[in-house]
């Protein structure tokens, strides 16, 4: 004996494929329905209508960004005081004194004076215009030098020789001072070339601008065995 539900199992493949169709009918309905759409518009008095499909244009005026000007620092002019004789008279001098060689020390103020003095002051020169010189001469200081030069027993008997530098200076008055060794050979022979130089204590002083100074110098002391 068939049952319904027998009859029923037997068309389910057809109630599921209506049932299909159906589902997928109202989804292709759904996607293409499409209300219609109205422009909103815009009425104006005197004026005609405008469609606008994506929205109203507005247009704002531009805003005028006002800029200051810096102000300019204030540059204060110099101000000249001319100040007059007591009668408002120039007076000018007919025949002008323009100082000279000869007359340079009438323009020389005290101050000047000074610095002068002490630049003079500075000593020794290594050189001046004017050289300190023997008061004698020249080969007259050679005599004096070797015939009071002895030769030392002792380097003598060694047969040591050789030539002493002396340094010394010059003073403003034409004395010796500061009687030294510049170069050396033997004590002996340099001891024998300080003695000698200090009796040379008589020069003419050496000159920088019209002044005597001091002046330092250097003398060779030749000790040789014949």
């Amino acid at each position: 004996m068939k049952t319904s539900k027998a009859s029923f199992e037997k068309k389910r493949p057809l109630f599921f494929t209506v049932g299909l169709v159906f589902a997928f009918s109202i989804t292709l309905v759904s996607f293409e329905w499409r209300t219609p759409y109205k422009y909103p518009e815009e009425r104006t008095v005197g004026k005609d209508i405008y469609e606008y499909p994506q929205g109203y244009l507005v247009t704002l005026p531009e805003t005028q960004k006002k800029v200051e000007k810096p102000e300019l620092p204030k540059v204060e002019k110099p101000t000249f005081e001319i100040k007059l004789a007591a009668n408002n008279a120039v007076t000018e001098t007919a025949n002008p004194t323009i100082p000279s060689l000869e007359n340079l020390n009438d323009f020389k103020g005290d101050d000047f004076k000074t610095v002068e003095a002490e630049v003079a002051d500075i000593a020794p020169y290594d050189w001046v215009p004017k050289m300190p010189v023997y008061c004698s001469g020249p080969e007259d200081m050679m005599k004096v030098m070797y015939k009071h030069l002895n030769y030392p027993k002792v380097p003598l008997d060694n047969g040591v020789s050789g030539v002493v530098v002396v340094q010394f200076t010059v003073t403003k008055s034409g004395a010796v001072k500061d009687v030294q060794v510049a170069r050396s050979v033997d004590p002996w022979l340099d001891a024998e070339a300080l003695r000698v130089v200090k009796m040379l204590d008589c020069f003419e002083p050496g000159q920088q601008g019209g002044r005597n100074v001091d002046v330092f110098l250097k003398l060779p002391v030749r000790f040789s065995i014949e």
